[in-house]
C-alpha cells in the first residue's frame, strides 16, 4: 500500500510499546503493577536537566519564600507530575541504555522481589521473557526521531520570582490522534475503522 511513498517512515507508538511489557504481567490490579509501568516509562524517557534545573530552582525559592523546609528532598517532593509535564522537555534515552534499563527493571520485579503481600508475583517469567525477545528489535523504533521537533513553547509563568517557560509536547497529543484519522480517510482502500488502521499503522506494521 505504502511503496510510492518512498519518504514515509513508520514509527512505533511507545504507548503501545508499554501495553505489550503489560502483557506479561499477571493482573494490572498487582500492588506493583503501577510501580512497574511508571518506572518502565523511566526506563525509556528522561526529563531535559537544564529544565529540571530551572524547576528546582523556582520551587525552592517558592518554598523559601513560605518559610518551609528547603532541602532537595523536599523540593523534589514539592514538585508534581503535573508542573514536570508543563515546565520540563522529556527525551528517550537512546537504543542500548534504554534495552538495559528495561531488562535490569524485568530482573527485579521478576520472582520473589515482585510479589505482593499476597505472595502473588508481578511478572509471569516465561510470557515476559517472549516479550522482551520479540520487542528488542523495536527499541530502536521508539526513540525520537533525529531533527524533529516535538516541544513547541506556549508562554512562560513566573514561579519563585523565577520565569519558567511553558511547553506542549506532540507526543499523544489530540492534534496527533486527529491525524491518523486524517491518513485513514487519505489513503485509498478500504479498512474496516479508523480503530483498525491506527492499529495497523502504529502496531502491525512495526512487527
Amino acid at each position: 500500500m505504502f511503496e510510492e511513498w518512498e519518504r514515509m517512515i513508520i514509527r512505533l507508538d511507545v504507548w503501545h510499546f508499554m501495553r505489550r511489557f503489560a502483557v506479561g504481567c499477571t493482573t494490572d490490579s498487582h500492588q506493583l503493577y503501577a510501580t512497574f509501568m511508571s518506572r518502565l516509562s523511566h526506563c525509556i524517557f528522561m526529563w531535559d536537566q537544564v529544565d529540571l534545573a530551572a524547576l528546582k530552582k523556582a520551587k525552592h525559592a517558592e518554598l523559601e519564600a513560605n518559610w518551609k523546609p528547603t532541602s532537595e528532598a523536599d523540593v523534589l517532593r514539592s514538585i508534581s507530575r503535573n508542573e514536570l509535564a508543563l515546565h520540563c522537555r522529556r527525551t528517550t534515552r537512546g537504543t542500548k541504555e534504554t534495552l538495559a534499563l528495561i531488562e535490569s527493571l524485568i530482573q527485579a520485579f521478576d520472582g520473589d522481589a515482585g510479589r505482593d503481600t499476597m505472595g502473588v508475583p508481578l511478572i509471569n517469567s516465561a510470557r515476559m521473557r517472549e516479550i522482551l525477545k520479540s520487542q528488542r528489535k523495536h527499541v530502536a523504533c521508539i526513540q525520537d526521531p533525529v531533527g524533529v521537533q516535538l516541544y513547541v513553547q506556549t508562554g512562560t509563568v513566573v514561579k519563585g520570582g523565577h520565569r519558567l517557560p511553558t511547553y506542549r509536547c506532540a507526543r499523544g497529543s489530540t492534534s496527533l490522534e486527529s491525524f491518523h484519522l486524517h491518513l485513514n480517510r487519505f489513503i485509498p482502500g478500504t479498512l474496516a475503522s479508523d480503530t483498525f488502521f491506527q492499529a495497523y499503522l502504529l502496531d502491525g506494521l512495526a512487527r
